[in-house]
């Protein structure tokens, strides 16, 4: 092959890090006001938040900053494992995607983050 970019390993890289990107400008645009309509009955609302800001931080390692994207994804997407309309296990699976994501980088979520989520939701600060 003359030309290295017309390798097809070289253009499915092209296209996983387009439609990678296109995922984090869509959880960019809609988690918070997502978080903010289901704060009152998604406990991890906040945590999730709190992840998205983690995430969005360029002090963040980018190890965890991809460890964090994939479940708030999952989480904006409408279409998965349990609908989100159904009551009381709608979010289910929504929320052990957050929780296996908190317990495996949960460190990388500072006091600002949650700051920043807990103001973003409109709910009192933690006390300190």
């Amino acid at each position: 092959m003359a030309d290295w970019k017309e390798h097809p390993l070289f253009r499915q890289a092209v296209s996983f890090a387009r439609s990678s990107q296109a995922e984090i400008e869509r959880v960019t645009r809609e988690l918070p006001g997502l978080a903010k309509s289901v704060a009152k009955h998604v406990p991890f609302a906040e945590d999730a938040l709190a992840a998205f800001y983690a995430a969005s931080d360029p002090a963040t390692p980018s190890t965890q900053k991809l460890m964090i994207w994939g479940p708030l994804l999952y989480f904006v997407i409408p279409l998965d494992a349990v609908p989100d309309f159904i009551p009381a296990l709608g979010f289910a699976d929504d929320a052990a995607a957050i929780a296996a994501m908190l317990g495996a980088v949960g460190k990388a979520i500072t006091v600002a983050h949650r700051t920043r989520a807990r103001e973003a939701l409109g709910l009192p600060q933690a006390e300190v």
